[in-house]
């Protein structure tokens, strides 16, 4: 079997993780009916970028499955984008009317006819006149009893404030802010640790691909085939598709939480990016080539290390999730 075969195998093997890629967010979203764990900027970031990509892959007249990857990016993504707006504005506000119309069809049994009312008003006014002189003679009963219960209550709260039972919930209280505290250091530590680390990454690739292509002893780049406007477009996505996910993992960072993601959606991402690129490098390894489909390299390659950090997240923050759950029961 040679290297093109695989290429298409590959590149097909691509296309079938990214058909299935939004399904579980799409379900996620679905079965909980609200999508406030998705960061809306990263799927504007992603149509961006998906724009850009299928007019850079026209223009520069790439693969035909890169072509069909680009178009269904475009689709899936602005599906996606659709639900997120539903269930945003359209779904809590027929929710909210539906809520109103049960509520007024519950309560209309209870309404009774002008006739009805007047006679249960005038029945009422002579039972109370009957009643006046029998609750006037009870008041003063009953307020002095009420005085009396007021002032064992004010003893109960001032002794038993120093039981055990509330001293140890004070002391739950002040341990569970210390954690707190804890929780949200170490979580800007991680950010901070998060963009270093980005940069180091995004420097290290830059400077590799201009080794590999520019640097000493190797084969030169025939920048007659390097087209201006399709590289533009290509780059412009590749950065869109890297800075996507910046906003999604700051969200999960503020909120200390990735309740309302899917993890199949990144795990599938990961994988359709990975053979991506491999089918493209299986296609040929001719410097020219790989320089001209270096923005879709780096555009799909480019975002494991994003992709891993929302791994990471995962990890961290459902593991906390099952420990407070634990501590709670």
């Amino acid at each position: 079997m040679d290297s093109d075969l695989f290429a298409k195998l590959f590149g097909y093997f691509s296309i079938g993780c990214w058909i299935v890629v939004f399904t579980p967010q799409l379900y996620e979203n679905y079965t909980r009916k609200n999508t406030d764990g998705v960061s809306i900027q990263f799927l504007s970031f992603w149509i961006l970028g998906d724009i850009l990509n299928l007019f850079g892959i026209i223009l520069e007249n790439l693969l035909f499955t890169m072509l069909l990857l680009a178009l269904y990016y475009l689709f899936a993504d602005c599906l996606l984008m659709g639900q997120v707006i539903y269930y945003r504005t359209v779904y809590p506000q027929r929710h909210i009317e539906e809520v109103v119309v049960n509520d007024y069809g519950a309560g209309g049994s209870d309404l009774v006819t002008p006739q009805h009312r007047h006679h249960h008003r005038r029945s009422s006014i002579s039972s109370s006149s009957s009643t006046s002189s029998s609750s006037s003679s009870s008041s003063s009963n009953a307020s002095s009893h009420i005085s009396g219960l007021s002032h064992h209550n004010d003893y109960l709260n001032e002794h038993t404030s120093l039981l055990p039972s509330n001293i140890n919930s004070k002391s739950r209280t002040s341990s569970t802010t210390i954690q707190q505290q804890q929780q949200s250091s170490r979580t800007r530590t991680i950010v901070r640790l998060f963009f270093a680390s980005s940069i180091v990454s995004w420097t290290a690739l830059m400077v590799g691909s201009a080794l590999f292509f520019f640097g000493p002893g190797q084969h030169k780049v025939d920048m007659s085939q390097w087209h201006l406007i399709p590289q533009l477009l290509g780059w412009g996505s590749a950065i869109l598709y890297c800075v996507s996910r910046i906003p999604q993992i700051m969200q999960n960072f503020r909120n200390e939480s990735v309740e309302g993601l899917s993890l199949p959606m990144f795990v599938f991402s990961v994988v359709g990016n990975v053979t991506y690129c491999v089918s493209i490098v299986l296609e040929s390894t001719d410097p020219t080539y790989l320089f001209i489909n270096l923005p879709w390299l780096i555009g799909s390659g480019g975002t494991l290390f994003f992709d891993f950090t929302i791994f990471f997240q995962f990890y961290m923050y459902r593991q906390r999730t099952d420990l407070n759950n634990k501590t709670s029961v």
